[in-house]
């Protein structure tokens, strides 16, 4: 879905991801096994083609939003944040994220945009819950979200393989709206 006005956080904007996005540096960010260790897309190759045919069908997708993470300063896409799919019963969704550009890991990106995401999920969507679910080795996942609220709910044991070969339990993780 299309989101016209930016989300804002102090050091960046979540804008909606359309084709301008489907760049080289995002086709790199897919192809680097350390980026995508903790990521499924690991398990298929990119191609300008399938990743300008990903990003249309979020563009057209009717309950999910894809966000580029983009500096503000500088208006570089440095990863992606997702909430969806959003369930119109239950009033949830999950979120997803990856930061492709490096040189921003272990910087609090991603504990700073799942919190503009979150208040803008509760605020101007009214959603009653949103989760998400982090192997339990990426550790600064879980932290980031761990320090914007989330709790954890749930253990899914061996649940992945890791490029490793060895299995890993995804960490399940949940934030209710204070508001109801």
């Amino acid at each position: 879905m299309i989101v016209s006005e930016p989300i804002r956080s102090e050091r960046f904007r979540l804008v909606t991801l359309d084709e301008s996005f489907a760049s080289a540096d995002y086709l790199r960010w897919l192809s680097d096994p350390e980026t995508t260790a903790f990521l499924e897309t690991r398990f298929s190759t990119s191609t300008p083609e399938s990743l300008r045919a990903f990003v249309a069908a979020q563009m057209a997708s009717t309950d999910s939003y894809l966000f580029a993470i983009v500096v503000a300063e500088t208006d570089a896409h440095i990863g992606n944040i997702k909430l969806g799919p959003i369930n119109p019963h239950h009033h949830n969704a999950s979120i997803g994220l990856f930061i492709g550009e490096s040189d921003w890991w272990g910087k609090g990106v991603a504990t700073e945009v799942i919190a503009a995401l979150t208040a803008w999920a509760f605020e101007a969507l009214g959603l009653a819950k949103v989760t998400a679910g982090a192997y339990a080795s990426n550790v600064g996942s879980i932290r980031a979200f761990e320090s914007c609220g989330f709790e954890r709910e749930g253990l899914l044991r061996s649940q992945v393989k890791l490029t490793t070969g060895d299995r890993d339990d995804v960490v399940l993780l949940g934030k209710v709206n204070p508001r109801g």
